[in-house]
C-alpha cells in the first residue's frame, strides 16, 4: 500500500474538528497519524504567511511519517493552491478532502461556535474580523472551493444533515 498525505479542508463550522476527533478513534494509531491544522498555535493576525508555512510544516511531517508506515491526515483550512506549491518537488502528492455543507449549516455552527464573549475575543485575535464577517467571509470561500474542486480534483464530502460518523465513513 502506498502511503500518502491527506489535507481535509473547508471552510470554519464546516465538521473538520469534530471529524478529526472520530477518526482518531476509528484508525490504528500504528497506522495513521492525525493532527489539527492549527495545534501548534495561531498567531495574532494570521495570514497567508502563516498559512503557507504552516502548510509546508504538515506536508515535512507527513514525509516523514511514511518513513515510519504511516499515512497522515491533517483537518483544517488550507488552500488547495497552496497545498499543491508546498508539495511541487514531491512525487506523491497530498490528496485533499473537501469538506463541504448549506449555507444555513455553516451559519448555524459559526454561530454556535462564537455565541460567548472570550471566543468572540479570540476570533478578533486571530482574523481581526466580527462573528458576522468571519461568516459572510467563510461563504464566500465555501462557494469558492466548490469551484476549485475541479481545477485540483479533490473529493467532496456534504456534512449537511450527517453526524461526525457518518463523515468519518
Amino acid at each position: 500500500m502506498e502511503l500518502k498525505t491527506y489535507f481535509v479542508i473547508g471552510v470554519n463550522g464546516i465538521g473538520k474538528t469534530t471529524t478529526l476527533e472520530v477518526l482518531k478513534e476509528l484508525l490504528p494509531e500504528d497506522s495513521f497519524a492525525l493532527y489539527d491544522f492549527d495545534q501548534r498555535g495561531v498567531p495574532d493576525g494570521a495570514g497567508k504567511e502563516w498559512r503557507k508555512a504552516e502548510t509546508k510544516y504538515w506536508i515535512s511531517l507527513g514525509e516523514l511519517n511514511k518513513q515510519d508506515q504511516k499515512q497522515t491526515i491533517i483537518f483544517g483550512f488550507a488552500k488547495p493552491e497552496e497545498i499543491e506549491e508546498m508539495a511541487l518537488d514531491l512525487d506523491s502528492k497530498p490528496i485533499m478532502i473537501l469538506l463541504d455543507a448549506n449555507v444555513s449549516t455553516v451559519t448555524e455552527r459559526i454561530k454556535s461556535r462564537y455565541a460567548r464573549e472570550d471566543s468572540v475575543k479570540e476570533l478578533l485575535r486571530t482574523t481581526g474580523k466580527s462573528v458576522e464577517k468571519f461568516i459572510e467571509d467563510n461563504i464566500y470561500y465555501s462557494n469558492l472551493l466548490r469551484e476549485l474542486r475541479f481545477l485540483h480534483n479533490f473529493k467532496v464530502i456534504n456534512t449537511t444533515g450527517r453526524t461526525p460518523t457518518e463523515i468519518s465513513a
